[in-house]
């Protein structure tokens, strides 16, 4: 009897939900993609419609005659890929390559790997959704020609390695922007003044806020002449002129949408936007619990923030056994996408399953994933509960020309904060002094003891980090839940940027390329433009537009720009007036993918001197000669740092570690003219 074949885009996948279907099912991965653009060469048929030529990726060979195989002994074909475009576009090519008819063709989506969920998607198989294949299909047509036409002319015009891409450069020119910014900024020196008056035998700490009759704007003294003034005040009395309370309603969080996600895990978390996304990824495809293995948290690419009827209801009867029904809302709240280009069929990204406690798996998890889990499980929770409601205590002291105010606040509901223990136990450290303060009425009298000042320099804006760079790619409608963090990894990887500390800091190469970018191809590098192009691609998949007019629309733009770029871009390379000390030959300016450096103007074969630049200042070479074959060793900069690789490469592979006299290795260089 033959079985149905289930193939998915993950091993871990599979193995979830080999738990869940019966022996008559044989479950494959794909292992991701088998079919994609070839590498070589563009693979788009321009003239011809636009036609891509897909292939099998060499390294899937072995797998796909392996799926071909098991098909040939299968009944039916459940395509259990991810319900997003990319994996409808992995659906398809498995569906193509293994030329399996309509009549045997299921294809099963669901948005969480549990017993239930996968049961009901195959109960109900749809059809593969073909819209979507051409949205996937037109994103990458998109993707390959702006790449590959535009990079060519990158490494004949700066340096060999560099690369632009649709959402790759206009994200690259938010850092470029930013960077900017934070050159343009002049500091400016101000001081902070803060007093302790001692009433009713305790200290309240106020900040200036008024000075020579004049207000503080931001409590923030700029004239330097006030400081003198305000010592003659110590020991005065001062008098409570303003005794307020204000009550301010605390509204819960939305559940996680990817961008949310991403942003309060590098916050809170420290993760990387991929690190986030790869523990997401194993709570989602599945973990083993002492009943069983099941998936933990529901799809991790959504912009989506609506959640599931039944999994609200789960979350009350979960928070009224545990905080009590006035922690709940009259009726479960409704969340709505800001953005224009969410697609609200998909949910947020929730527990399965809200029942499922991280403090009860915890051992079963590893430190990354428990810590992703209760972010994600807090998170939901919080969101379905009451406002907190805050209460706010501002008093104001004022003698003559003279006032300081202090202001304090405490939660008069904890409501959706009960979840936040933290948040709570600096709540209850404050209730101590709004007690206090509650005692100054107005028309009472403070002695002003002490007088602190301290000097402060207003702050440039902050270099971008994964989270504010997600935000405001989001914001701006560039890129989609699942090209966040291959976005920031490009830029990583092309050495554009630099992860400092958790900052994003740019690199001279990567001004360079955008800068360049900007001027002849505007359009690549347009924020408007780029969020266009992703509506365009969501209209593809609602079947509002054709595939080929996308591309056609894109590319009657895009060729004059190619066109009028292969002449008139500028080669980034000009002579010095620097001499270089080997030959006497004026040293030429270049840029590598590694960044700036400069080379004797005598040429390769002549002088092989080469300087280049790091944050510690220049790396100069020595003489060196090869300890091989005898020819003069060049200094060269790779990912791993600086070495000298032998002149007669490749004919000769010989290294040297800069610094080290004598260390030689079989390797090629990683960079080239």
């Amino acid at each position: 009897m033959k079985k149905n074949l289930v193939i998915v885009e993950s091993p871990t996948k599979a193995k979830t939900i080999k738990n869940f279907l019966g022996a008559e099912y044989t479950i494959m991965s794909s292992m991701g993609h088998i079919r994609d653009l070839p590498k070589k060469v563009l693979g788009v048929d321009i003239k011809n419609g636009f036609k891509s030529s897909y292939g099998v990726i060499p390294a899937k060979k072995k797998l796909v005659a392996k799926l071909k195989e098991a098909y040939k002994d299968s009944d039916l074909v459940y395509l259990a890929t991810d319900g997003d475009r990319e994996g409808e576009g992995i659906a398809w090519h498995v569906k193509e390559l293994l030329k399996i008819p309509d009549a045997k063709t299921r294809r099963t989506v669901f948005h969480e790997i549990t017993a239930e969920a996968i049961k009901q998607a195959f109960k109900k198989p749809v059809k593969l959704n073909m819209d979507l294949v051409k949205a996937y299909r037109v994103r990458r047509a998109l993707d390959r020609v702006v790449g590959y036409k535009i990079s060519p002319i990158l490494w004949k015009k700066i340096a060999s390695g560099l690369s632009a891409g649709r959402v790759q450069s206009p994200a690259l020119k938010l850092i470029v922007e930013k960077e900017k910014e934070i050159r343009a900024f002049n500091p400016v020196t101000y001081w902070k003044v803060a007093a302790d008056f001692e009433a009713f035998g305790s200290t309240l700490r106020a900040d200036l806020v008024k000075a020579k009759g004049e207000d503080i704007k931001d409590e923030r003294v700029s004239d330097e002449s006030i400081l003198k003034d305000i010592e003659k005040l110590k020991g005065e009395v001062f008098s409570v002129k303003k005794n307020a309370l204000t009550e301010k309603k605390l509204s819960p969080p939305m559940p996680f949408t990817t961008s949310t996600l991403q942003q309060q895990a590098n916050t809170v978390l420290g993760f990387s936007s991929r690190r986030t996304m790869i523990v997401a990824q194993q709570l989602y495809e599945g973990i083993d619990l002492p009943e069983g293995r099941t998936g933990l948290i529901t799809y991790m690419r959504t912009d989506s923030v609506a959640v599931a009827k039944q999994a609200q209801t789960e979350a009350r009867k979960l928070v009224e056994s545990r905080y009590g029904k006035s922690f709940l809302p009259e009726k479960s709240p409704i969340y709505k996408t800001k953005s224009a280009h969410s697609q609200e069929a998909h949910e947020a990204i929730r527990p399965v399953k809200v029942a499922i406690l991280p403090e009860d798996i915890e051992d079963n998890l590893s430190g990354e994933q428990f810590k992703l889990y209760h972010l994600i499980w807090q998170r939901f929770v919080a969101s379905q509960m009451n406002q907190a409601l805050s209460v706010t205590r501002s008093i104001r002291l004022e003698k003559g020309s003279y006032a300081f105010k202090a202001v304090a606040s405490v939660l008069k509901d904890d409501g959706f904060l009960a979840l936040y223990s933290e948040r709570i136990a600096a709540d209850r450290e404050a209730r101590g002094l709004v007690q206090f303060m509650e005692k100054l009425a107005v028309g009472s009298s403070a002695l002003l003891k002490e007088i602190e000042t301290s000097e402060h320099q207003t702050l440039p804006p902050p270099h971008y980090n994964e989270a504010s760079l997600v935000k405001t790619l989001e914001a701006k409608g560039i890129g989609r839940p699942s090209t966040y963090v291959s976005i920031i990894e490009t830029l990583l990887r092309r050495k554009y940027v630099v992860r400092n500390k958790r900052q994003l800091l740019l690199q001279d190469i990567g001004e360079v390329v955008s800068d360049v970018l900007e001027k002849h191809f505007p359009m690549i590098t347009d924020y408007e433009f780029t969020s266009k192009l992703e509506s365009m691609l969501d209209d593809v998949a609602d079947a509002k537009i054709g595939e080929r007019e996308v591309l056609e629309k894109f590319y009657k733009k895009f060729e004059v720009l190619l066109e009028k770029a292969k002449t008139d871009m500028e080669t980034l390379k000009k002579v010095t007036d620097r001499k270089c000390p080997w030959c006497g030959t004026n040293l030429v300016e270049k840029y590598s993918a590694n960044g700036k450096f400069l080379y004797c103007g005598a040429g390769y074969k002549a002088c092989v001197y080469r300087v280049y630049f790091s944050e510690e200042g220049e790396l100069l070479p020595e003489k060196k000669f090869c300890p091989k074959c005898g020819k003069p060793m060049v200094l060269r900069v790779a990912r791993r740092g600086p070495f000298y690789a032998c002149s007669g490469f490749p004919s000769c592979k010989s290294i040297v570690s800069y610094g080290e006299e004598k260390k030689t290795a079989e390797s090629e260089p990683d960079e080239s003219d």
